[in-house]
């Protein structure tokens, strides 16, 4: 009998080492072509560093002679192991694969900008002191009959949802936070196949991570199995109906897969304690509650590139957390459920504070020492090409980046450029309208009104009396006609203003403010903070012209006396900011009722990408706020 449980723990640690197999199908199946070469050969480092580190230092302090029930300290390089239990080295194996298993899983939420060398020592670190440690307070009498703290207080998992599923999460989680999100590029694809070629590896992996850890062959393995399945499916229909709870467009093959992998991981801390039916209830529950999870995740600004967190922190939560509402009653260890849901509450609690907080200033210290992130140069090019200079990888990379990316990015500034190009001619058109229609026009007409009122009078009224009555109206059609050329020249020179042409934007609003102090009834100023940038020359002319519908604005309407004009002030990154300020009459700027100079104004602004804010109160002036990008 002893033969065939030593077989049975020999050919389900085999299963679990499968996993392996099945983590490097899936994360390949999400993470972008320029990054699988990396992801494979990282799993397959951390499998060697995790082997070594935790057969040498790990298994010691996880299953040794139990200090206090808190750390163990026996076993060191295997001295002891096959005189201590009759499973020996067959447990060791064992342990080995849910220990690699852990610490695969948080390395893959890091994936596409977290380096090599940095995630090697975080799984030197997971696999020899954050795993075992955890691992030794719930599961260390399982190899020598002894009591630890968690396990003396009843805590309950299983087959590790919590000693390998949740510790994973957490620190899959704290290594998320402190890597960052990924930038977003569009250098390869996901492979959809590959990650359901991984799940059902991973899948059929989980039979022996379940079944293997009753540590022997006896009647209750069927009844594992079958529940572990039972909750792998009812996973995927839970995780299915939360996404058409929260109608979420796209995410279906998202669900489907956590769906999936919640459930198994959920019944993970249950299989052994429960009847099918139960089984199907924790992995449907279980499944709804990783995808909502995932939702939130995504809210929340975490960025896990296989869903490492929502699978195996939440669905781990889950499974252990309803583990005392479904379990068959002659199984707790506290005699009631209500105590029983405290104590797994408090094993989960206890594994936040020492996986999350220890693995967090693990990150930390990794980033602030090596460095835990690639260069933002680095990340678009791809770490199959960073990390192993990989030819295909290059090839490719230049090939997209040198030709596609290329275009693209100047088809597109092509087209902001026409599209920005007939908007400003369409405005000037409109502008050149008015301007000549409420200025040339109107000096026109009063000329023409004039010149008949001198010829009638030239026809009905005496010599004397006409010469003077012509001479009058002479002069008064000779002002007229000065004040047509003076409109006709500002009109032409508003057109094409000399002084943006030949000084640019900084000589174009040094002019307009001289021009609009000379007209005596208005102080304005103009402060340059900082240099304004060589802006092409549609882009110019159209701040001009904002600058100078404010201005125009102030003139008609304001009633101030000071108006400041403010440049580069604000200082934001890749935006330059004019500010125009006057001390007039003001208005109420939130009714958003506005004339057509404003909308005008904010329309310029958003055509240049940029933004537009208007603050004004009545009685207490107005500042116009106009945000422009350099690029």
């Amino acid at each position: 009998m002893q033969n065939i449980n030593t077989i049975w723990i020999i050919i389900c640690g085999c299963f679990v080492f499968f996993m392996q197999a099945g983590f490097i199908c899936y994360e390949v199946g999400f993470v972008q072509s320029k990054n699988v070469i990396f992801v494979a050969i990282e799993n397959l480092l951390t499998f060697m560093i995790t082997t070594v580190g935790f057969c040498l230092f790990g298994f010691p302090l996880m299953f040794g002679n139990t200090y206090h029930g808190i750390i163990g300290n026996s076993f060191w390089f295997f001295r002891g192991v096959s005189e201590a239990s009759p499973l020996g080295y067959s447990f060791i194996f064992f342990q080995l694969m849910f220990a690699a298993t852990a610490v695969t899983i948080f390395a893959g939420s890091m994936s596409e900008r977290a380096k090599l060398l940095p995630l090697q020592m975080a799984a030197f670190i997971s696999a020899v002191f954050i795993f075992p440690v955890y691992g030794h307070w719930v599961w260390g009498g399982l190899f020598l009959k002894q009591d630890t703290w968690l396990s003396g207080l009843g805590f309950i998992d299983f087959a590790g949802a919590t000693v390998v599923h949740t510790t994973a999460g957490f620190i899959a989680l704290a290594g998320s936070i402190v890597v960052g999100r990924r930038i977003k590029t569009k250098n390869g694809k996901s492979n959809i196949p590959f990650a359901v070629l991984g799940v059902f590896i991973l899948w059929f992996a989980w039979f022996g991570f379940n079944g293997g850890s009753i540590l022997a062959f006896n009647d209750k393995v069927g009844l594992i199995l079958l529940n572990t399945n039972l909750a792998a499916s009812s996973g995927m229909l839970g995780a299915l109906t939360m996404n058409m709870l929260l109608r979420r467009k796209g995410g279906f093959l998202i669900s489907i897969f956590n769906g999936v992998l919640g459930g198994l991981v959920a019944i993970t801390a249950d299989s052994y304690y429960l009847g099918p039916i139960a089984a199907l209830a924790i992995g449907f529950l279980s499944g709804m509650t990783v995808d909502l999870s995932r939702h939130l995740l995504d809210k929340w600004g975490i960025d896990d590139a296989v869903g490492a967190v929502p699978i195996h922190l939440f669905g781990g939560l889950s499974g252990t957390l309803l583990l005392p509402f479904f379990m068959n009653a002659e199984y707790l260890h506290t005699g009631n459920r209500i105590r029983q849901f405290f104590i797994q509450f408090l094993g989960l609690s206890v594994n936040f504070f020492w996986a999350f907080g220890v693995a967090f200033l693990m990150f930390k210290i990794i980033d602030k020492s090596v460095g835990l992130r690639v260069t933002m140069e680095e990340e678009e090019k791809g770490l199959n090409i960073v990390e192993f200079s990989d030819i295909y990888s290059w090839e490719k990379y230049i090939e997209i980046s040198g030709y596609e990316t290329e275009i693209k990015q100047k088809n597109d500034l092509l087209r902001k450029q026409a599209r920005l190009l007939t908007v400003t001619e369409e405005q000037e058109k409109t502008k050149l309208a008015r301007d000549l229609h409420d200025g040339v026009g109107q000096s026109l007409a009063a000329l023409k009104l004039i010149l008949g009122m001198t010829k009638k009078q030239l026809l009905t009224s005496d010599a004397q009396p006409k010469q003077e009555k012509l001479l009058k109206n002479t002069e008064k059609a000779v002002v007229l006609a000065e004040n047509s050329i003076d409109e006709i020249r500002n009109v032409l020179n508003n057109l094409k203003p000399e002084q943006l042409k030949e000084n640019g934007l900084t000589g174009g609003l040094e002019a307009m403010t001289k021009d609009l102090n000379e007209m005596g009834d208005l102080s304005c100023s103009l402060k340059i903070m900082k240099p304004i940038p060589p802006f092409d020359e549609i882009i110019t002319l159209n701040i001009y012209r904002i600058i100078q519908e404010a201005l125009t604005n102030i003139v008609k309407h304001a009633e101030a006396q000071n108006v400041v004009i403010l440049a580069g002030a604000i200082g934001k990154y890749d935006f330059y900011d004019f500010q125009i300020t006057d001390d007039g009459i003001g208005f109420n700027s939130e009714n958003g009722e506005y004339g057509v100079g404003i909308p005008s104004m904010s329309d310029r602004v958003k055509m240049l990408g940029g933004q537009f804010k208007i603050d004004s109160k009545e009685g207490k002036g107005t500042r116009v706020v106009v945000e422009v990008p350099i690029d």
